[in-house]
């Protein structure tokens, strides 16, 4: 690296955003790996970082940007795994390993969890610096377009894991923003049918109907509980509710002795809960949390070309336009949005 500074988009207050010249990171820890990065895209998470009030707190002076694929070009003296030329992915929650949870095969709760372009330095930038243990090695010929996936992915697999679906099962998607478009692609992929997707944006409207949905209902015109009894015997076999409000509807619209899983995460609001309708109809609730143990599975979907990603890309930003990419998912104009260091 020649240079000693780099372009960053930094989290500055409440709402406000800058892009900054700072110091290019160095290694810290003998098990730090320095990163440049090839693209990061911006997730729904860095939206309610900025909005006002936050839907997600971050920390000031934070580099924001989370969904990282990059290429190794410095390691520490302790790292093993990976050397200069690597490409990678990253699992932004940095776990301890040594507490109660971590212990337990759980280090997505664990307690002092240290999320990557939240609470310390991320991906909207040239460089980083990231702990060995939460990088993934790729294939060198995987598409960076491709590779972005597969943080959202590792997520996705984490919550699908508890639910099982099966060929023949039927589902129903209620939110189809990058994460629920994954859902149905995956679902389709696994021979689940029908597929109903639930979604009031026409543009994801559109992209439900590409990424493989049998039925997409708007649900300010058609009640997905009634839609989903009358297409299928008696409900769907799954929910997956990805909006984090719409647990009474997800109830209502599965099947007696039926999943539902909680993906969806809206910290604003305290939605009603019928127990009684979850206790006469015998249902399994789950709730599922970012990735865990999940991020292998990822990788190998994507060099496999098993779903495809690709599709959901609506636009690609110079780190200088983070700002604009966060308008666009915020107003429903954007799908997946990637963040080029190196596009001007």
């Amino acid at each position: 690296m020649k240079n000693t500074t780099m372009n960053a988009i930094v989290f500055e207050s409440e709402g406000k955003l800058a892009l900054k010249d700072v110091a290019i990171p160095s290694i810290q820890n003998p098990e730090d790996v320095i990163v440049e990065i090839e693209v990061c895209s911006i997730c729904g998470t860095d939206v309610k970082i900025m909005d006002v009030p936050p839907g997600y707190a971050a920390k000031p002076d934070v580099i924001l940007g989370h969904e990282i694929v990059a290429k190794v070009v410095e390691t520490g003296n302790k790292v093993k795994y990976l050397q200069k030329g690597d490409r990678v992915v990253v699992n932004p929650n940095d776990f301890c390993g040594v507490c109660h949870f971590c212990l337990n095969n759980m280090p997505n709760q664990c307690e002092t969890i240290n999320a990557l372009g939240v609470f310390t330095d991320g991906g909207f930038a040239e460089y980083a610096r990231i702990p060995e243990k939460i990088l993934y090695k790729i294939a060198p010929d995987l598409s960076a377009r491709k590779a972005v996936f597969a943080e959202p992915l590792a997520c996705v697999i984490n919550g699908m894991e508890k639910i099982r679906v099966m060929p023949g099962d039927s589902a129903l998607v209620m939110g189809a923003g990058p994460i629920g478009l994954l859902v149905v692609q995956l679902l389709k992929a696994s021979g689940v049918s029908p597929i109903i997707v639930s979604e009031p944006s026409k543009l994801r409207q559109e992209f439900a109907q590409k990424s493989g949905a049998d039925y997409v209902i708007d649900p300010r015109v058609d009640d997905p509980a009634s839609f989903c009894q009358k297409v299928t015997k008696g409900g769907v076999d799954v929910v997956i509710e990805l909006v984090g409000s719409q647990i009474k509807p997800a109830i209502q619209a599965v099947r007696k002795g039926g999943n539902i899983l909680l993906f969806g995460l809206n910290t604003q609001v305290e939605p009603e809960i019928p127990q009684s309708e979850i206790i006469f109809k015998e249902l399994t609730l789950y709730g599922t949390w970012i990735a865990n143990a999940s991020f292998s599975k990822a990788v190998k979907i994507l060099e496999e070309d098993i779903l495809d990603v690709e599709s959901l890309i609506t636009h690609t930003f110079p780190i200088s336009k983070v700002g604009e990419g966060l308008d666009l998912l915020r107003k429903g104009e954007a799908i997946e949005i990637l963040v080029d260091p190196k596009a001007v």
